[in-house]
């Protein structure tokens, strides 16, 4: 269930880049501290996109709108363009 009050984050794709890496966008989001924090959450299964658990540290999201969740109580909604 998602929460009412998750917070919705603007990121610009790396220039040059058509698709951003999962680990760059958590930490860009505040979702995890480090790169190497957000790759471990990703190779535990802490890592949810618009619902789907992924657990592949090289994962490159296209622009566009996703629910991301890390953990259990960790919720953004990321506009990626």
């Amino acid at each position: 269930m998602l929460p009412d009050d998750m917070p919705e984050i603007n990121l610009e794709l790396p220039q040059g880049q058509e698709a951003a890496g999962l680990s760059w966008l958590l930490k860009q989001s505040g979702l995890a501290p480090s790169a190497s924090e957000a790759n471990r959450n990703i190779e535990q299964g802490g890592v949810k996109i618009d619902g789907e658990k992924t657990t592949d540290k090289a994962c490159k999201l296209p622009a566009g709108s996703y629910v991301v969740q890390v953990g259990k109580r960790k919720f953004a909604r990321i506009h990626l363009c």
